[in-house]
């Protein structure tokens, strides 16, 4: 189990180090300097999130391997209803920059969690 979460985490640090570098890059060449806090806001959100609901999943996939689907989807809705009430308690206005600045640190985790989640079921049955 705990070789799971090891795999996971490199797995996660890799990717998402390598994208926020990228994400960075192309947002100071664009000239989206403003925008940089809240890309650092949306990985480190994104990334600690990832890390403690995968692991969650992890931890909790012998003991409830029929409800592991519900978990996730429960997951996913409150890790984004969670990062919306930070932007608004931020007073961070959203507008499509903003949107992408979330959009794209989600979608690369959300993909790993769909990777993991789903290869780590198939392995219980």
């Amino acid at each position: 189990m705990l070789q799971k979460v090891f795999k996971f985490t490199g797995l996660l640090i890799a990717i998402v180090i390598g994208t926020y570098f990228l994400h960075k890059t192309i947002a100071s060449q664009a000239f989206l300097s403003e925008n940089l806090d809240i890309i650092n806001l949306a990985y480190l959100f994104n990334a600690g999130f990832t890390f403690l609901f995968t692991t969650t999943i992890i931890l909790l996939s012998k003991k409830y391997k029929d409800q592991i689907g519900f978990i996730f989807l429960a997951g996913s809705f409150i890790k984004t209803g969670i990062f919306l009430a930070l932007i608004k308690v931020n007073n961070v206005e959203i507008d499509k920059n903003v949107f992408l600045d979330f959009f794209i640190p989600y979608i690369i985790c959300l993909i790993l969690e769909v990777y993991y989640v789903s290869r780590m079921l198939k392995s219980i049955k």
